[in-house]
């Protein structure tokens, strides 16, 4: 029987810069760089492991082109879930965690800038 796909927004794999801070007691933050990214979330591998449930503040830059048709970048801050983490236990032999992050505060003109650069890029 083949899974029903849950995911509301389309994803595409791009890279984009992404600064975390973990918002639970450890307080830890990382750089990364998504490995794939929707209105809904991203996927990205960090550095050190971060339990699924964990809530992360997020800020992220999403290139735009403004009225007069140049590139400029369009500054995110939001916050998120993370609903998924490989390995799901930290593991001293591993240098690289993935995980998978829900936006659960997004502001609704940021998370339509995402739609409209992901668009951009499926053309």
């Amino acid at each position: 029987m083949a899974r029903k796909e849950r995911r509301k927004h389309r994803r595409a794999s791009l890279e984009i810069p992404l600064d975390m801070k973990d918002l639970g007691a450890g307080r830890k933050t990382a750089k990364a760089t998504t490995v794939n990214l929707s209105a809904g979330g991203f996927y990205c591998k960090i550095p050190f492991h971060v339990p699924v449930l964990t809530k992360l503040k997020v800020s992220m830059s999403v290139p735009i082109l403004d009225a007069d048709g140049r590139q400029e970048d369009h500054a995110i801050s939001c916050e998120g879930m993370v609903v998924r983490a490989v390995p799901e236990k930290p593991d001293p032999k591993v240098k690289s965690y993935e995980i998978g992050c829900f936006f659960t505060d997004i502001d609704s003109y940021d998370r339509l800038i995402i739609e409209q650069y992901l668009a951009e890029k499926a053309e």
